[in-house]
This record gives structure tokens, sequence and C-alpha cells, in this order.
């Protein structure tokens, strides 16, 4: 665990905050608020259905069949969106700015 001191460049208040590893988060000591963190909120509500299921799917097949189902198809989404963005940023790695000039300059001499 490590504690680590800020100070704020606007006003030069000191604030403190510690390293929480269980966690994998920290936790603010003083001179601090933390933010509200969306992903916390839903990666617990992805938790709490997760362990509901599990629960479910404990004694009814089908009902478990249909979970590993459903799990299956989000798993692929996943995917599908993450070879997406990879696609996408490889594209965008290609342009140049040079050639993203030439290219307004053709365009406006075009006109």
């Amino acid at each position: 665990m490590r504690r680590f001191y800020f100070k704020c460049t606007n006003c030069f208040a000191e604030m403190t905050t510690k390293t929480d590893p269980q966690n994998k988060n920290y936790v603010v000591e003083s001179g601090a608020t933390r933010n509200f963190e969306p992903w916390r909120a839903e990666d617990e509500e992805v938790e709490r259905e997760r362990n509901r299921r599990k629960s479910q799917g404990m004694g009814d097949a089908m009902k478990s069949l249909e979970n590993r189902t459903l799990d299956s198809k989000r798993e692929i989404d996943i995917l599908a969106a993450l070879d997406e963005m990879k696609s996408r940023k490889s594209r965008h790695a290609t342009v140049s700015v040079d050639s993203m000039l030439d290219a307004l300059r053709r365009t406006a001499a075009e006109k």
C-alpha cells in the first residue's frame, strides 16, 4: 500500500490518496472528493446479474444452457466491436497530415 501526496495547481491545497491493492483501486484520504465512476456501478450490476444467473442455473439445466448461450452471444458482440475499433484505428493510422493537406488542396483547386 502506498500513499501519494498532491498539491492542487490552482489553490495549492494538499490532497492525499492511498492505494487499495485488494480492490485494484485507490482511496482518497483527505483534501479531495472522489468523482462518480459510472463503470463501477455497471461492473457491480454485471457481477450481481452473473451471480443471480449462476444461482438460478444450479437446479435448472435448461436455464443454465440459456445463460451460457447469452454469455457466448455477449462475448461475440464484444469481440466484433473490438475488431471494428481495431480496423478503424488502423485506417486512421495510415492517414498522414501531408496526405490530408494534399487532399484539401486538390478539392480547393477543383472548386
